[in-house]
């Protein structure tokens, strides 16, 4: 079992410490390998915004970096663990940089062999919900099977520390059984909405993003998987749904 965990903090101190209890936790259960990949030692430029990666496909990015290594890693692990400060209520810079440049992700979705960890750490409860919800999105296609904060404030007192510690035992061991099940992938149902809201767009409007309707037009469902007659049905009514909204102005 592989476990690559991507941190966006330059120092090794509480998001690194706190992985890293994981990985000690994990490794006195299970055989697993745990590789770490620093954002800060890793060249990924900043992203200029300038859209080609959604429209023409992630290869017209102008940037040439780590950004398809880091991709090879991902797709390695049995699991990943996205792993940011809390930064004025959000993850730091360096995390914000790889999820913009990423985003094409948002649109065509690549993880769904993968489970995922989503890991804050932070001075205070401000802007804890925020940083979370932004690193939600890059499982792309993945299984979040945990996603929790742990705070770490200088002014906190022996017993609110031994709090957090618990809180962190309780997340890795969570973490640990969901990555000891075998995978099955099985589309939820947020995910068939997904799906059905981009199959609409592209067949409507697949001139305007030839890299969308690329990834679309041939596909019953993101990866090929054993759909039950009422998922299928779900697919069928909400494509007609979205389309019918699409042609009218609504969306």
């Amino acid at each position: 079992m592989k476990i690559l965990a991507i941190i966006s903090s330059p120092r090794k101190k509480n998001t690194y410490q706190a992985i890293k209890t994981i990985e000690s936790m994990h490794k006195k259960r299970y055989d697993c390998e745990y590789e770490y990949l620093f954002l800060h030692k890793v060249d990924l430029k900043g992203c200029i915004g300038c859209h080609l990666c959604l429209t023409e496909g992630e290869d017209s990015c102008p940037l040439k970096d780590d950004r398809d290594m880091i991709i090879s890693k991902i797709e390695a692990a049995d699991g990943v663990i996205l792993a940011s400060p809390n930064h004025t209520m959000n993850v730091n810079w360096r995390m914000k940089n790889f999820i913009d440049r990423f985003s094409y992700l948002m649109h065509r979705p690549r993880y769904f062999n993968q489970r995922f960890m989503i890991l804050i750490t932070s001075g205070s409860y401000q802007g804890i919900k925020g940083a979370l919800k932004a690193l939600a999105p890059m499982v792309s296609g993945g299984k979040i099977i945990s996603k929790f904060a742990v705070t770490n404030s200088p002014g906190m007192n022996d017993k609110k520390r031994k709090k957090q510690a618990k809180k962190l035992q309780k997340e890795a061991r969570k973490f640990i059984k969901e990555m000891k099940k075998p995978f099955i992938h099985n589309p939820p149902f947020g995910y068939l909405i997904w799906f059905s809201v981009f199959k609409a767009m592209t067949k409507e409007t697949g001139k305007d993003s030839p890299a969308d309707f690329e990834y679309y037009s041939t596909k019953e469902y993101f990866v090929k998987t054993d759909l039950s007659k009422g998922q299928r049905l779900i697919l069928k009514i909400f494509i007609a749904i979205f389309g019918f909204l699409i042609r009218i102005g609504m969306i």
